[in-house]
């Protein structure tokens, strides 16, 4: 377990930085349709390893529910993965259909709180 923090700390400071334009300007996200990328989502595969919430798992691809990334970082990392990840070409995924996809993500909800759900539930 100490192992998997110490490769996600090497990633976030080694991968992160590689992907955001070095002069600090971030493009910004164009229009995207949310509705249209929950399609995407599920048509381009997305979800095979991200899963249908976007939780993702550590064998299969990252969690992307919510996310952070800047529009430019989330683009770059889709044509040019830093893993396992296929890369997806704008002959596959559109600029448009990647921000389609980044809207759709974006506003994902946030997960459920474990206490909410009677299995999960802890008594205290």
């Amino acid at each position: 377990m100490k192992h998997l923090g110490l490769t996600i700390a090497a990633l976030i400071t080694v991968v992160l930085p590689a992907i955001w334009p070095a002069s600090g300007q971030q493009i910004p996200a164009p229009a995207g349709n949310a509705d249209n990328g929950k399609k995407l989502f599920r048509e381009t595969g997305c979800y095979q390893c991200h899963g249908l919430a976007g939780q993702g798992a550590v064998m299969t691809g990252p969690h992307v529910s919510r996310t952070e990334l800047p529009f430019d970082a989330f683009l770059n990392q889709l044509r040019h993965p830093a893993n396992q990840m296929p890369p997806y070409e704008a002959a596959v995924v559109s600029d448009q259909d990647a921000a389609d996809i980044y809207a759709y993500v974006r506003q994902m909800p946030p997960p459920r709180d474990p206490n909410s759900i009677p299995l999960l539930k802890t008594t205290r």
